[in-house]
This record gives C-alpha cells, sequence and structure tokens, in this order.
C-alpha cells in the first residue's frame, strides 16, 4: 500500500502543481476573486515601499514584491494568478522571454539537455525537496477530506466507529483541523524553496543559453537534405534528378516517377561517390 500510494503520489504531481498554481480546479469566479486579492497584496507592498523608512525596509518589501510576475508594458509587479505559487512560478518562467526573448516552455527541455550531468543531479536533488514539501501538503489536505468523509459517514451510521482512531464529532473536528493545518503549513514551507528554485532557473538561461545557438542556424536547403537523408537510410532511394518530383532506387537506378522514368546510373555513382544528398535534384535547386 505504501508503494502504490508513493508511486500515486508521484504520478499525480503534475496535477498537484496545476491546482496549487491555480491553473485548474478552479472555480472562475474563486480564481479571479483570488487574483484581485493576490493583486491587493502587490498594491500594498507597493505603498509600504513608498513609505520605507529605511533602506532595510525598502529591500525587505522588495524581497516579498519580486515574487511576482513583471507586467511588460509598465514594468511593475502584478498578480496573474490566485496563488503565491502560481505566481512564483509565472514570475521566473516569464524570465527568459522578458530578457531574451526565449519562450521557456519550448526552450527549457533543449536547455536542460545542454547542462552538465553533475549539475543536473545537485538541481534535481535542491529541486527535490520543494516538490517534496508541495505532495506531503496536497497528501495532507487529501488526508483531511478522506477524514472529513469518514466522519460524516460514521455520524451518519454508514460505518462504525471503528473507522475512526479518535471517537467524537469534536474530535473529528479537530483531527480534520490538523489536517488541513498541516497541508497549508507545508505548503507555505515549500514557498522559500520555490523561490531558491527559480533562480536557478533564471541562472540557466543566462549562463547556458549560448549552447542553444546552433537552434538558431539552419543549413541550406536543410529540410530537403533531411527529408532526402531519411529516403536514402529508410529506403535506399536518392532524389531524381531529372524530375526532382520523386526518388530513384540505388539499386535499380530508375525513377519512381511514371511521367518521369528517368535511368539514371551515372547520378548514382556521383552520389555514392560524394555522399550529398540534396547536390542531385536540378529541378529544386
Amino acid at each position: 500500500m505504501v508503494v502504490t500510494a508513493g508511486a500515486l503520489v508521484s504520478a499525480l504531481n503534475g496535477e498537484f502543481y496545476k491546482l496549487y498554481e491555480g491553473r485548474t480546479y478552479w472555480p472562475d469566479r474563486l480564481s479571479d476573486w483570488a487574483t484581485v486579492r493576490q493583486q491587493g497584496r502587490v498594491d500594498r507592498l507597493y505603498l509600504k515601499a513608498d513609505a520605507a523608512a529605511n533602506r532595510k525596509r525598502y529591500n525587505e518589501v522588495w524581497y516579498n514584491l519580486r515574487i511576482y510576475p513583471t507586467d511588460s508594458e509598465t514594468g511593475r509587479r502584478l498578480a496573474t494568478h490566485p496563488t503565491l505559487l502560481g505566481n512564483i512560478l509565472a514570475a521566473y518562467e516569464d524570465y527568459p522571454k522578458e530578457r531574451y526573448g526565449m519562450d521557456s516552455v519550448f526552450y527549457w527541455p533543449r536547455l536542460w539537455m545542454v547542462v552538465e550531468k553533475d549539475l543536473k543531479e545537485e538541481i534535481g536533488n535542491s529541486w527535490a525537496i520543494a516538490d517534496g514539501l508541495l505532495n506531503l501538503s496536497a497528501v495532507s489536505f487529501l488526508a483531511g477530506l478522506l477524514w472529513l468523509s469518514m466522519t460524516i459517514a460514521v455520524e451518519m451510521g454508514f460505518l462504525g466507529s471503528r473507522w475512526l482512531p479518535v471517537t467524537g464529532f469534536a474530535a473529528s473536528v479537530g483531527a480534520l483541523a490538523g489536517w488541513v493545518g498541516l497541508g497549508y503549513g507545508l505548503y507555505r514551507l515549500s514557498l522559500p524553496f520555490h523561490r531558491r528554485n527559480g533562480e536557478v532557473f533564471k541562472s540557466l538561461y543566462d549562463m547556458y543559453r549560448d549552447k542553444l545557438k546552433k537552434l538558431t542556424t539552419l543549413a541550406p536547403r536543410e529540410a530537403e537534405l533531411w527529408r532526402a537523408t531519411w529516403a536514402y537510410l529508410q529506403y535506399l532511394r536518392i532524389p531524381c534528378p531529372n524530375c526532382g518530383e520523386t526518388t530513384v532506387s540505388i539499386i535499380t537506378k530508375d525513377c519512381a516517377n511514371q511521367g518521369c522514368g528517368a535511368h539514371v546510373p551515372e547520378a548514382i555513382e556521383e552520389f555514392l561517390r560524394s555522399g550529398e544528398m540534396i547536390k542531385l535534384p536540378k529541378a529544386s535547386a
């Protein structure tokens, strides 16, 4: 049961994040209300920053403001999600786009591939703390929900009292409050770790984006080159030098296009000598 529960929690990690960020499973009205509430916190922090009596107080206020994303038009911080976690993740996921014009969703898997193995392991171990705390928080909330369901079932006579470790409605409510409080406490405890993860995420784009430069250039006629290479490796065929519309088998040396039907042994010999996949088709040159 422990192994099954652990595997289930691990599999649901992505769904937990969606819920805690406020991306899914939130009714529209609740999401809008919570987002407005988060924006109210941002506005109050700006007021506190303006009224800060000293540099230390000002820096402390801005430490809290920096968890929110930046409005690209005004440069001010704003709340885009109904939860603190949602805003923290949005703030650092927007960073590559704001600084370098790189979409983090698209480029992140490619950037991660060029990071050294040792650094990957170190980052992974660090990020696992935030994931673990969030998973424990979700499990605590789910345990509270299960406890509430069982308490109601016991009170209504559907289950015997032996199903609950404590008896009495008041004790059950206290236990429920304990589960919910634990879940919220673990969630809040995970936030500093998520902020730290966000700084690492941003630093990886700062330090490793140059290794993605090869993605910004294409070889001449690259799409045609890859198609021709696939045709040769998969079917032993090359582009027809006569019509350029279909392929020639290097075995029969005949074009597959019935309207062309060219027999081109010289082209096959030239290809095998030079190895240039897209040198042959005249029609697309």
